[in-house]
């Protein structure tokens, strides 16, 4: 019951999300209508066709990395190749991880993408501090936005370094922590609903 009420709750925050940022999208010059459009889509996916989730999911892990390449791109203007670069070492050492790794869904695959996250969040909180403006930092889309990645991010590395291991070793610690990350994501997800209804 209460795994089921996350997920329901996770559903609804995801095409909130999806609605808000749409309506808002030439008001606020903000693309990140598409992210949700891409996590709606691969969430959804597996409900109703008969696909393999991880699949559905290596593939949304490309989709990301260069939907959030683009996205912190438009934020750092000068900074702009670095983040390309860093895009592209991220999409060739996710390619490396789908075609070298036996596993339905590589750890250094989710490892690979929540460092990405938090290199983009922390770097875009680096140049704020090092070019501060009139706008309060609590109004920025791209603050809620790197909230949401890096909150993601460090729990994800945590579950997913040790999902295997703990399918074999500790099965109910598992079921734990898969009930924590769901509540994460929650919460990630209500970043992102901040985020949306702030200025782009």
């Amino acid at each position: 019951m209460f795994v089921s009420s996350l997920v329901a709750i996770y559903f609804i925050l995801i095409y909130l999300c999806l609605s808000v940022s749409f309506l808002r999208r030439k008001k606020d010059n903000s693309c990140l209508f598409v992210y949700f459009l891409i996590v709606a889509i691969v969430e959804t996916l597996p409900h109703f066709l008969a696909v393999e989730t991880n699949e559905i999911y290596k593939i949304g892990t490309f989709l990301y990395i260069g939907f959030f390449t683009f996205y912190y791109s438009r934020k750092n203007i000068r900074q702009r190749k670095m983040i390309y670069v860093a895009g592209f070492l991220a999409l060739i050492c996710s390619l490396i991880c789908v075609f070298t790794s036996l596993q339905t869904f590589p750890i250094a695959l989710g490892i690979t993408i929540a460092v990405f996250y938090i290199f983009l969040s922390l770097w875009w909180f680096f140049n704020e501090i090092n070019n501060t403006d009139t706008t309060f930092i609590l109004q920025k889309q791209a603050f809620w936005v790197s909230c949401a990645l890096i909150f993601w991010s460090v729990i994800f590395l945590f579950r997913v370094s040790l999902m295997y291991w703990l399918a074999e070793n500790d099965h109910e610690f598992l079921i734990f922590l898969d009930k924590i990350f769901k509540i994460s994501v929650v919460i990630t997800y209500v970043f992102f609903f901040l985020a949306v209804t702030r200025k782009s």
